[in-house]
């Protein structure tokens, strides 16, 4: 029994987009085996609704990121604001290393200095 385009989105969806979990799910709803490859060719036909389900993982995980910057127990607090900090607070300098976007044609001149001298 094959699973039409609805339900094939639904188990999609209840599996977080994984296709493997996916595949798994199908053949034990309906007896038949589908490879993980079947399931992703499939689901890229469709590109809005899997982007979509992509966000919504995305989602999940920032609820979880947030619930933790909340918790009691200050190491787990600490490690979730410094996650969450590194990869949207980068605009603020939070980030681990600084990325510049350059557009065009770009000379640059390297100028090796003495430590030792004075700078003004």
């Amino acid at each position: 029994m094959k699973v039409n385009k609805q339900e094939f989105w639904a188990i999609l969806r209840a599996n977080g987009g994984v296709f493997q979990a996916t595949a798994d799910a199908i053949e034990i709803a309906t007896g038949d085996r589908i490879t993980r490859q079947a399931v992703s060719q499939r689901a890229k036909k469709d590109p809005e609704q899997l982007e979509d389900i992509r966000e919504r993982n995305i989602d999940v995980a920032e609820t979880g990121i947030h619930s933790l910057m909340k918790s009691n127990n200050e190491s787990i607090k600490l490690k979730a604001c410094d996650l969450l900090l590194k990869k949207k607070g980068i605009d603020r300098g939070w980030g681990d290393k600084q990325e510049l976007a350059i557009n065009g044609d770009m000379n640059m001149i390297v100028e090796f200095v003495d430590p030792d001298d004075d700078f003004e």
